[in-house]
C-alpha cells in the first residue's frame, strides 16, 4: 500500500483524482505528470484537461494498456499528446509480446485513396517504435499510426513502388524497378535528424543502382544498417549495398555480379533479403525463369569476413523456391517449392562453410512424396506462394489463404525431437465478384504482407485497402 507521502491529488477540469508518484513516473521524463510531487486533496495540483479522457490515461499508466479495445479515439490521442503520453500509448497498442499466431483475426480494413491497388506493405519495427504500418499504392506511400486512426501520405517520384521498408513511424524507404536509388519518405519532422542532411535518394557511386529489388535492416540500435539489392537497367550487373542508417551513408558493396554473354544464370540478382541478427548473416536469394525451368541462388553472407565471397551458397534447380525466408530463433532457412508448393527447411547449424555449393540441405516438412512427384513432373503449384518468419513461427500464403508452421516437441518416448507442425489461420474476408444472382464470394490472392507487434498486415489483388489482422479477436471494421 502506498504511503501518504507518495499520494498525489490532481484537479483535472474540476474533478478530483488521486494516484501515486510511482504511477505518474511511468509517464516518462518528457511528460509533465512525472514531475508532480505528493499533494493533498485540499491542495491538489491543477491540470487543464478533460477529466473523462484523463481517467483513461491514468488507467493506462496503472495497467500499462488500455482496458477498452483499441484503437483509441482521436480525442484520447490528442489528450495523450497534451501530456506527452502519445508515444507510450501508441507503443502499447500492438506489443510483440501479445503476438499469438493462432489467434490472429481480421480486425481492421484500411481503405487507400486513388484507383491503384497497393503493391507493397511494411510494418515499423517494434520496439522501440510504435508498430505503425506503411503501404505503397502507385506513386503514393501512406503511413498509419499504431492506433490506425491517423494517416499521412507522401508522393514519390517513382512510377510504382515495388519494395518498401519502414524504419520508424516517421520514415520509410521505397524502391522501384528501373528507377535509380532508395527513396526516403518522411512522414513528419520527427524523422531521424540525419535524414534531413542527406539526399532524398540513397545510392552507391558506381554500383548498378537502377533497380531496387529488395531491402532489409539489421534492426540493431548500436549498428543499424540497411541492405538494398540493386540491378542495372540492362540487367547485366547486380549488387547489394549496405547503408548506415545513422548517417544514411553507403558502407559497403556486397556480392557484385556481372553477366558475360548469355550466361544470365551466373549473375542472378537477389530479390529477397533477410537479416539473421543472432548469426550476423545476410540472406540473399534470387531466381531466374527460362524455357528450361526455374533456377535460383540462395546465399548467406558474413560481411565482416568478406563482401565478395558468401559463407554458404546453394543453387536451386529441381524444385526451385517460390519464396524463401530465414528464422533467427529457429536457426533455419525455409522455402516454398515453386513446383510442389511444399515447405522445406534447412538447418543453419548443418550448413557447410567455405562458399562452395553445399550438399542438398533441404528437408521437406510437408508432404515429401508429393514434393518429389511435383518436381519430377515440373509442375508450378507453388507459383505465387509467399513465406515469412516471425519469432518462432513460419507463415505461408497460398493464394488467399494463410497457414502457420510451429515447432513442437515430441513426447520423451519418441526421443524428445522437435518437429514442425502445420496449422491453419484462415483467409479472412471475401470479395464479391459479379452482380445479382450471379454474384459469388471470392477470396482475393495475397500479394504482399508484413509482421510487427501483435499484427499481421496484408494486401490482396485488385483491392484498394490494407487488411489488418490482430492477435486480439475483433469484428472487422472499415477505418475511414
Amino acid at each position: 500500500m502506498a504511503s501518504a507521502a507518495a499520494v498525489v491529488a490532481l484537479n483535472v477540469g474540476g474533478e478530483l483524482f488521486q494516484t501515486t508518484t510511482a504511477t505518474l513516473s511511468r509517464a516518462g521524463a518528457s511528460s509533465p505528470l512525472a514531475s508532480l510531487g505528493p499533494s493533498s486533496p485540499s491542495a491538489p495540483h491543477f491540470l487543464d484537461g478533460d477529466p473523462l479522457l484523463f481517467a483513461q490515461l491514468l488507467s493506462f499508466l496503472r495497467h500499462g494498456r488500455l482496458l477498452a479495445h483499441p484503437p483509441p479515439s482521436a480525442a484520447l490521442l490528442a489528450e495523450a499528446r497534451h501530456f506527452a503520453l502519445d508515444g507510450a500509448l501508441l507503443a502499447s497498442l500492438s506489443p510483440a509480446s501479445a503476438f499469438a499466431p493462432l489467434s490472429l483475426r481480421p480486425s481492421a480494413l484500411l481503405p487507400l485513396t486513388g484507383r491503384v491497388a497497393p503493391s507493397a506493405v511494411a510494418v515499423c519495427p517494434s520496439p522501440p517504435h510504435p508498430a505503425s504500418l506503411v503501404a505503397a499504392h502507385g506513386r503514393v506511400v501512406t503511413c498509419f499510426d499504431a492506433a490506425l486512426s491517423t494517416r499521412t501520405s507522401v508522393l514519390t517520384p517513382l512510377p510504382a513502388v515495388d519494395s518498401l521498408l519502414a524504419v520508424s513511424p516517421a520514415l520509410a524507404l521505397a524502391g522501384a524497378r528501373d528507377f535509380p536509388g532508395v527513396h526516403l519518405c518522411r512522414f513528419s519532422d520527427e524523422a531521424p535528424a540525419a535524414a534531413a542532411a542527406v539526399p532524398k535518394v540513397l545510392s552507391w557511386p558506381g554500383s548498378p543502382s537502377a533497380t531496387v529489388l529488395s531491402m532489409a535492416t539489421t534492426g540493431a540500435p548500436s549498428a543499424p544498417w540497411l541492405f538494398a539489392s540493386f540491378e542495372s537497367v540492362r540487367r547485366n550487373s547486380s549488387a547489394m549495398v549496405a547503408f548506415d542508417l545513422n548517417s544514411f551513408s553507403p558502407v559497403a558493396e556486397i556480392g557484385r555480379k556481372e553477366v558475360f554473354g548469355a550466361d544470365v544464370e551466373a549473375a542472378i540478382p537477389a530479390t529477397k533479403l533477410g537479416w539473421l541478427g543472432e548469426h550476423n548473416l545476410l540472406l540473399a536469394a534470387g531466381s531466374h525463369s527460362s524455357p528450361g525451368g526455374v533456377v535460383g541462388d540462395i546465399r548467406l553472407w558474413d560481411i565482416r569476413a568478406s563482401a565478395t565471397v558468401p559463407v554458404w551458397e546453394v543453387r536451386e534447380k529441381e524444385d526451385c523456391f517460390a519464396d524463401v525466408a530465414a528464422s533467427d530463433t529457429l536457426s533455419a532457412i525455409f522455402k516454398v517449392g515453386a513446383a510442389s508448393g511444399e515447405v522445406f527447411m534447412a538447418d543453419l547449424r548443418r550448413l557447410g562453410n567455405g562458399g562452395g555449393i553445399g550438399l542438398e540441405p533441404w528437408v521437406c516438412i510437408g508432404n515429401g512424396q508429393r514434393a518429389a512427384a511435383a518436381a519430377s513432373s515440373r509442375r508450378k503449384e507453388g507459383n505465387g506462394c509467399k513465406i515469412e518468419c516471425c519469432c518462432n513461427w513460419v507463415f505461408v500464403a497460398r493464394g488467399a489463404d494463410v497457414e502457420v508452421w510451429s515447432q513442437v516437441e515430441l513426447a520423451p518416448e519418441a526421443g524428445g525431437k522437435k518437429v514442425m507442425k502445420r496449422n491453419w489461420v484462415g483467409s479472412g474476408p471475401s470479395m464479391e465478384v459479379g452482380a445479382g444472382e450471379e454474384a459469388i464470394k471470392e477470396k482475393a490472392k495475397i500479394v504482399s504482407w508484413a509482421f510487427g507487434g501483435s499484427r499481421m498486415v496484408l494486401t490482396r489483388a485488385d483491392q484498394r485497402s490494407v487488411e489488418v489482422w490482430d492477435s486480439a479477436p475483433a469484428a472487422i471494421c472499415a477505418n475511414t
